[in-house]
């Protein structure tokens, strides 16, 4: 009889740390965000035996995300975890936020304080999975294609303010 580690249990959201969520949305002007919520409501999906378009859901994310809001905060009540925010205050905000991409210089870099109001859910939700999968990986590292998302989206904000500011300035 061989000694083999049990298979790590799925957790049950997208198991990415913090520092990397923050990096990546800041540097991909919130594109980031978008996959971190394809990436849970697809688990969510999947644990519920839902049909239904995850991608649709994921880019329509400032107007869906209370769902995925929700279904957190209940999953972790459910495991009496507390939980100090509103889904329905967090998803207004992340809604605000998201719609600031459309003002003028500098009004629109709001936006990319959006994963700000992500956070709160994510921290919840990794509360869960040290629950429900303590040993499951964590995606923590960055991967070459990260390191090209990170200095391409630098590049193109940096481009962004400068050509919004030069636009005012006319």
């Amino acid at each position: 009889m061989t000694d083999t580690p049990a298979a790590a249990a799925a957790p049950p959201y997208f198991p990415v740390a913090r520092h990397k969520l923050i990096v990546m949305s800041l540097a991909t002007l919130s594109t980031y965000q978008l996959y971190w919520f394809y990436k849970n409501f697809q688990l969510v999906a999947a644990r519920k035996g839902e049909s239904g378009s995850v991608f649709w859901r994921a880019l329509f994310a400032p107007i869906t995300a209370h769902g995925l809001f929700a279904q957190v905060r209940l999953d972790a009540r459910s495991r009496f975890i507390a939980v100090g925010w509103s889904a329905g205050g967090l998803a207004v905000i992340y809604f605000a936020l998201n719609i600031a991409c459309f003002l003028s210089y500098p009004w629109w870099m709001l936006a990319l304080l959006s994963v700000f109001a992500v956070l709160p859910v994510h921290a919840t939700a990794e509360a869960v999975n040290a629950i429900e999968a303590p040993n499951a990986p964590r995606n923590d590292g960055y991967s070459t294609w990260n390191v090209v998302a990170i200095v391409v989206g630098i590049v193109l904000t940096i481009a962004g303010v400068i050509a919004t500011r030069q636009v005012d300035l006319l």
